[in-house]
């Protein structure tokens, strides 16, 4: 008998375990959050992640409804009692513990502290993850809000959610998480690049009324959690070149309508290499890379294309480079590159805090490029 009422009273704690529980319904979950600077103040963007919709799509249940976007602002002195404004209207509580990417406004950037004050709380709360994907705009971010996956499918299957599909086809910024950046600014003279979000309205098309879409648009460049500056998508047409984490890099060799072809290539090989020589620091920079013909209809040789391409390639590199030196950019990570290899004349010269990179820096450049592949046909066919 004794035994008997034992089983019973752990049945009973058993069960009183479910019934404090809720279902997905009952909570609001942030997807995707925006953070601002203005009149001395953080202003808050969120949206809402909608489970309906991605329950559909991983169902496989036929086409997903679209659905309308939900957010919501709050506005505050410190980024953390920005947030807990949203707690005074939410009808159900919030959940934190499901954002897929953080977007923070170049205003935000310029203004000295802000970034650090936002990394400070997200890397404390115990709900954030670690592998948010981070970007930085120039637009506003009810405007960029505007931006919605294509097909109705949920902003937690976009390219600003998950960047990598895209990045291993069109190798054009490499993507970074919120756990990269908290890594890397600790990294001594290391340069930390932020992808920049913008808006297109004009090249994709919803019953021939023109859908809004995220555009990915240049990179922001922070050291130390403060902002150095920006450079656009062309003029950094030489980071692709630079990082190694590229997959695929188309190049289109086009001079004029009688003379053009385009290689891809995937995987550079950058070989880096400072030297010190008393107060003086010089870099040589070494890159190879490897391609496959995807345009040649002038049959063009291996070997003129191989030449045009070491050429183009060079002359993006070196562009970039001084795009970026009148800004005090260090964007190929030079002073990083000092740090690991001789951190004793790294700390003598005091390369940490100062902009002490010239024209003259670059010593060397040399550029190496391989055909691998005329794809399906032959060279000359």
């Amino acid at each position: 008998m004794y035994r008997k009422w034992i089983w019973v009273l752990l049945s009973l704690t058993l069960l009183t375990g479910c019934w404090d529980s809720k279902s997905i319904e009952q909570t609001i979950y942030i997807s995707s959050l925006g953070i601002d600077y203005k009149d001395g103040e953080f202003h808050i963007y969120s949206k809402i992640l909608q489970f309906e919709n991605v329950g559909k799509q991983e169902g496989g249940g036929g086409p997903p409804e679209e659905l309308p976007i939900w957010g919501a602002q709050g506005v505050g002195k410190t980024f953390d009692s920005a947030t807990d404004k949203l707690y005074k209207t939410t009808q159900q509580p919030i959940s934190w513990a499901h954002i897929g990417d953080l977007i923070i406004t170049t205003r935000a950037l310029e203004k000295d502290g802000v970034l650090d004050e936002v990394m400070d709380v997200l890397n404390r709360y115990s709900e954030t993850r670690s592998e948010v994907m981070l970007y930085a705009t120039d637009d506003e971010l009810p405007l960029l809000a505007q931006g919605t996956p294509i097909l109705g499918k949920s902003p937690w299957y976009s390219r600003v959610n998950n960047p990598y599909p895209v990045f291993k086809q069109f190798s054009l910024i490499t993507p970074i998480t919120l756990r990269n950046y908290l890594i890397d600014q600790k990294e001594p003279g290391k340069v930390v690049k932020i992808p920049k979000l913008g808006i297109n309205e004009n090249k994709w098309t919803k019953d021939n009324e023109p859908h809004p879409i995220h555009e990915f648009g240049g990179s922001a460049f922070v050291y130390r959690g403060k902002y150095k500056g920006s450079l656009s998508t062309e003029e950094e047409q030489g980071v692709r070149w630079m990082q190694k984490e590229a997959k695929r890099i188309p190049l289109y060799l086009y001079k004029n309508e009688e003379d053009y072809a385009s290689v891809v290539f995937a995987d550079p090989k950058i070989d880096i290499e400072p030297e010190v020589q008393g107060e003086e620091v010089t870099v040589s920079v070494k890159v190879e890379v490897t391609g496959e013909i995807i345009e040649n209809p002038f049959h063009k040789d291996d070997q003129k294309l191989v030449k045009e391409a070491e050429q183009q390639i060079e002359e993006q590199i070196k562009s970039t480079y001084q795009e970026a030196l009148e800004k005090n950019i260090d964007v190929y990570q030079f002073t990083n590159h000092v740090y690991k290899k001789d951190p004793k004349a790294f700390k003598k010269l005091g390369l940490e805090n100062k902009d002490w990179i010239t024209s003259e820096t670059l010593k060397d450049l040399k550029v190496k490029v391989s055909i691998a592949s005329s794809g399906k046909l032959k060279l000359k066919e």
